[in-house]
């Protein structure tokens, strides 16, 4: 017989509930923690606001599309540090957000963009 016919005992129902409980709540910060990936040219799009990727277009602002991948780490991090470039005006609190894999992964893909916002591949972002 599949059911029993004695009453199930408070500690066990209370664990029961205890593990419903608990499976619920951290269900979502394990989903949260698992997804280690991001679309980096999604992120690239903020950059992009001040930063623009056509030369011609450019203003004060320096365009970083082409740069070299080191020269671009290199000035987020230290943009991210707590001693700043002599003239920073915004980028240490932008910088800030962002992890160091982060980083990294936008200076490679602002190195791979010529002076015109496009991939060296030929695809368009």
């Amino acid at each position: 017989m599949f059911f029993s016919r004695t009453p199930l005992k408070q500690s066990n129902v209370r664990l029961v509930a205890v593990s419903l409980l608990l499976s619920l709540t951290i269900t979502p910060f394990v989903a949260v923690w698992a997804q280690s990936t991001f679309d980096v040219s999604l992120m690239a799009g903020n950059c992009l606001n001040c930063h623009v990727s056509d030369i011609k277009s450019a203003t004060s602002i320096p365009v970083i599309a082409g740069k070299p991948e080191a020269v671009l780490k290199a000035q987020l991090l230290a943009y991210k540090s707590d001693q700043t470039p002599a003239g920073t005006t915004i980028m240490n609190r932008l910088a800030k957000g962002y992890s160091d894999d982060e980083i990294a992964a936008l200076a490679a893909y602002f190195s791979t963009l010529d002076a015109k916002g496009v991939v060296s591949a030929g695809v368009k972002k």
